[in-house]
Formats: structure tokens, C-alpha cells, sequence
């Protein structure tokens, strides 16, 4: 069940604009400063398999722009301001539905729950081994954590390197995870690195001072010079900083398998290094992780497990959402 037409999701339409407008008129804003008024939430009745079942929805008023947008919780929304235009058929009647049901529940009132709430449009909480079957061992995982503990005790006398110190650093990362190498080590990284290297391939391989230069003045360019491994269209790759405080840094984004691979192989080689993903990576490998559903999570950087995808969905702690408060209840 999706309430999406597709295309546009900003309309200038008087009527519509007018219906938001009438809603405001029965029912409290959850939320209001000097910018924003919203209203979380209304409820739509949907019939699913028999049983009628409730879709969380929101609007807000936009101050500045003397607009409004409203929500479906979980699948995003369309912004409505004054014009001459119509709403495609299918968000005029949601927003008619969602209006006409306000409209009910202001003369009779029925009381929502959780458990009456569409879980598609709800999000919630679950550990990832319901999900998807552990990859590691919690055995495996604790010696890991002991073994990179105990590596946190080495550390370089000195944060001066050349790039080419780095680049043979990055072609580890590389061999651990049995990517194919050659001998450039500036044409492997162009391989299989994101590419915006804010100048980095264009330093001579064995300057120190450039090197340092270029970190201190144009590493911090609109680029990823340190996403070694690249990642996809919304994702991001592994990373690998340069030397600070005597350690390399680690960063697994979205890639774990491959920052877990790295990881393994800096230990084997005792290099110093910091790996501040490494506890959620070990959950995450383990199963341990509490990810969200019909959400994104915090870790991975870009992981979405829709409701569908969780085995055992008795697992699944939501979220509490309540109905906005009536403006008729309120002032009895």
C-alpha cells in the first residue's frame, strides 16, 4: 500500500492550501515556534486483508512561506501553497479521507493504539538477528575487541609521512579484502577509491612536507580523498585517515564486511591504528546491533529494513504515537 503519485510533490493549490487551513480549526498544534506549527498525528482508516487498520499523518505550517506540508508517516509528503493548480486525484482524496476521519473523531471519538496502527507505518526497534543470521560469533567477536585492544598500545613516534606511506597503507586495505593490485600505487587508488581527491594524486610520492601541507590546507576540500574503498549512489565507502597521535583511523560507513576485512588485517600486521566503528561493527556481524524498521539507522550509515524483512516480528519494540489533541476536548 503506498499514498504516492509519483513526479511533483510541491503544488500551489488554493483548495488544498484552504482544506489544511480548515483542519487547524480542530485541533491543537503538537509542536509551534517562530517557524513552524505542526500537528502529529491524524489518523486514516485503511482496509488491510478485513480489518481496518489506522496510517499515522502529520501537517505543518510553514510561517515564512505561508505553506503547508503534510506527511504520512514513514513515506514522506507534498507541500501545499496557494495557486490556481489541483492536487493529482490521489493526494486530494488521502488528504480528504484524513480530513473527513478528523472530522469523525472530533464528534465521536474512538481511542488508537499501537496495536491498531498499519506496522508499515510505524517505526520501531529490533535486533538485527531477527533479521538476517549472524555472520560472526560473539566468541569471535570478543577476541577481536581483545586483540585490537591490545593493538591500541602501539603508536608511531611521529605523524610525518609521504603519500606514499599512506598509499601503501591503502593497498593493504585493499589486499585484505582481495581486491586485485599492482605496483602504482597512486593508479590503484584510482581504481578503487571515490576519485574526489582534492588534489592528493597530484603530490609527489615521496614529499613530507607536501604531503603535510596539502593535509593542513586542501584535504578538507568538497571531496573524499579518504574513501578508499568507494561506496554507491546514497552509500559511502571505507575510509582510511592518515596518521594522527602515532594511528591510522578506520571508518566502515556502509561497508562492514570490507572494513571488518581491514580491520583483521592492520591487527595481523600489529599496525597502529583506530577503529571508533568497530563495537556496532562487531554487533552488527553478531546480530546484536538494534537497528530500526521502516527506518534508517544510525549504523550502518544508510541500512533500511522495511517491516517486511524482520523474521520474527513479536521482536519488534515500536513506537508510541498518539492522536493530536482536539480542540473541543480540551476546551470542556
Amino acid at each position: 500500500m503506498e499514498f504516492s503519485c509519483g513526479g511533483d510533490k510541491t503544488f500551489k493549490s488554493t483548495k488544498a492550501y484552504g482544506l489544511l487551513k480548515e483542519m487547524e480549526n480542530y485541533v491543537y498544534p503538537t509542536r509551534e515556534d517562530d517557524y513552524v506549527r505542526c500537528y502529529r498525528y491524524l489518523f486514516l482508516p485503511v482496509n488491510v486483508r478485513g480489518k481496518i487498520k489506522f496510517v499515522p499523518t502529520s501537517f505543518c505550517y510553514l510561517k515564512e512561506f505561508d505553506e503547508y506540508e503534510f506527511f504520512v508517516h514513514t513515506k514522506g509528503g507534498i507541500r501545499v501553497g496557494k495557486g490556481d493548480g489541483e492536487l493529482p486525484q490521489c493526494y486530494n482524496s488521502l488528504l480528504m479521507r484524513v480530513y473527513e476521519f478528523m472530522k469523525m473523531q472530533y464528534e465521536d471519538p474512538i481511542f488508537i493504539t499501537t496495536k491498531d496502527i498499519h506496522k508499515y507505518y510505524l517505526v520501531g526497534e529490533v535486533e538485527l538477528k531477527y533479521v538476517i543470521k549472524p555472520i560472526m560469533s560473539k566468541g569471535e567477536a570478543k577476541q577481536l575487541l581483545i586483540h585490537y585492544k591490545e593493538n591500541l598500545k602501539n603508536k608511531l613516534p611521529s605523524d610525518d609521512m609521504t603519500l606514499r606511506d599512506y598509499l601503501e597503507a591503502v593497498k593493504i586495505v585493499y589486499e585484505a579484502n582481495k581486491l586485485e593490485v599492482g605496483n602504482d600505487l597512486k593508479e590503484l587508488y584510482k581504481r578503487y577509491a571515490d576519485g574526489r581527491d582534492c588534489g592528493m594524486m597530484d603530490l609527489p610520492l615521496d614529499d613530507k612536507e607536501a604531503f603535510k601541507e596539502w593535509l593542513n590546507t586542501e584535504a578538507h576540500c568538497s571531496g573524499h580523498p579518504f574513501e578508499v574503498i568507494r561506496g554507491g549512489f546514497i552509500t559511502y565507502g571505507v575510509y582510511l585517515y592518515p596518521l594522527r597521535n602515532g594511528r591510522y583511523t578506520i571508518i566502515a560507513n556502509d561497508f562492514v564486511d570490507e572494513y571488518i576485512n581491514a580491520v583483521k588485517e592492520f591487527l595481523k600486521r600489529k599496525i597502529p591504528f583506530r577503529a571508533p566503528d568497530l563495537i556496532n561493527a562487531l554487533k552488527y556481524l553478531t546480530g546484536e546491533l538494534v537497528v530500526k524498521v521502516n527506518g534508517y539507522s544510525n549504523f550502518p550509515r544508510h541500512l533500511f529494513i522495511s517491516y517486511s524483512e524482520v523474521e520474527n516480528k513479536k521482536k519488534i519494540r515500536w513506537e508510541e504515537v498518539e492522536e493530536v489533541s482536539y480542540r473541543r476536548r480540551r476546551d470542556s
